[in-house]
């Protein structure tokens, strides 16, 4: 299980994998996130301890592990922003609360929401919702 700082950086290198950035350092992410250099380097190493990320030459890459747990993230982000939308919240605050929310709802649950709103492929903003392994 990820941390919410965690879970905060593992999207953050992600978002920067689909940009076209295969691999990040410390420095990079501190420079992305506004934080120190030292702070990007000890969640990197947590990350890599838990088998999200490997490295390589220096630099931190996401495993097959660590792409499909930020895709969870992101599906579930995107779910739970679509019901509170749907549900009369004003976008900007759908975002803000579901990135609250989104590491505390169970796999399952999100899942169960999902079929409820029929299975949408996007988000309010358009955004694909990203399908997940097993």
């Amino acid at each position: 299980m990820l941390t919410v700082q965690e879970s905060r950086y593992l999207l953050e290198i992600y978002e920067s994998y689909m940009e076209g950035v295969s691999s990040v350092g410390p420095q990079y992410l501190a420079l992305r996130m506004n934080v120190k250099r030292p702070s990007a380097y000890e969640v990197l190493q947590k990350l890599l301890r838990k088998g999200m990320l490997k490295k390589k030459h220096g630099k931190y890459m996401l495993t097959s592990e660590g792409m499909n747990c930020a895709r969870r993230i992101i599906r579930s982000h995107r779910i739970i922003e679509t019901m509170l939308y749907r549900a009369g919240i004003e976008l900007d605050k759908a975002c803000e609360y579901a990135t609250r929310i989104q590491n505390e709802f169970e796999e399952d649950a999100v899942e169960k929401i999902c079929k409820y709103l029929g299975n949408p492929k996007t988000c309010p903003h358009g955004k694909p919702i990203p399908e997940v392994e097993g």
